[in-house]
């Protein structure tokens, strides 16, 4: 009994550049409604709607893995689970991931994927990944078109995005520098700058107790520092002048670079961006 003629697998590769360019308003339908079940906290029901999305127009559709990365990203939001959330958040950086490799001209994907770094950074490392990408966003010198990569239409235009990479990477800077003064003071307190007296703070001076009188003159001693004690207290000045240098840019930034708000918002479509707690996407 002779074996059988198979028929021989098709090259997927082209199959897969058509889906990236394939139907565009289906996968925004389908975008849609996985949109509606996110707003209603059902996160696993948009996951899996992303998912058959992806299995029908094939894996290189930048739009729809964005769209996962989206969901990957409003479900880590929500959950308590610490290894759930460390979970979405790989999974959404890679999708992320996947969409910049297969557009790396949209300036609108790199913003969204630096967002995600942004918003799973918890070490200096990971913030340099968020300004190393940032960067490259910025970098781009003919992006492309934002509109067919972005959740949102109107999609938002070219300077709007390159102001929010600059407001990126001085999150990023200011959250390193917080962490290393953190690591170098020894504490994990919010206020560790609160031993920084401020010009407008108001501090109260006390009196100190007067120093016993040594019986002998060849008693006293004079207090000193270490080289390495006096490195250290210089050190630690200069990174929270940065700082506040640098919280003083990111509020002037955020202040003009808030784009205007359309008198017919009103009447848009939900508009989805990578997050679900702060203004990653909205509805």
């Amino acid at each position: 009994m002779g074996r059988k003629n198979r028929k021989p697998l098709a090259n997927r590769t082209p199959l897969t550049q058509a889906a990236g360019a394939g139907d565009v308003a289906a996968m925004r339908a389908d975008w849609d409604k996985a949109l509606t079940y996110l707003q209603r906290g059902n996160q696993a029901k948009a996951l899996r709607l992303i998912r058959e999305a992806l299995a029908r127009h094939g894996q290189g559709s930048p739009l729809l893995l964005r769209a996962l990365g989206t969901v990957h990203s409003c479900a880590a939001a929500v959950t308590n689970d610490p290894a759930v959330r460390a979970r979405h958040h790989r999974d959404a950086l890679q999708a992320a991931r996947r969409a910049v490799e297969l557009a790396p001209d949209s300036l609108e994907l790199s913003h969204f994927r630096a967002l995600l770094l942004h918003e799973a950074a918890s070490d200096g490392r990971a913030y340099e990944e968020v300004i190393t990408e940032s960067e490259r966003g910025l970098s781009i010198k003919v992006p492309s078109d934002p509109a067919p990569h972005s959740l949102c239409l109107p999609a938002p235009d070219l300077d709007y995005l390159r102001a929010e990479l600059r407001t990126l990477i001085q999150k990023a800077n200011l959250a390193s520098i917080s962490l290393w003064v953190k690591t170098l003071g020894g504490t994990g307190d919010d206020k560790v700058f609160d031993f920084f007296p401020m010009a407008d703070d108001s501090v109260e001076l006390h009196p100190l107790p007067a120093a016993p009188v040594p019986r002998w003159a060849n008693e006293i001693k004079k207090a000193t520092k270490t080289p390495e004690e006096r490195r250290k207290e210089v050190e630690v000045q200069l990174a929270a002048m940065r700082l506040v240098e640098q919280q003083q840019l990111l509020q002037a930034s955020a202040a003009s670079s808030s784009p205007p708000q359309s008198e017919g918002d009103e009447d848009e479509p939900p508009c989805s961006s990578p997050q679900c707690d702060v203004g990653l996407w909205r509805a």
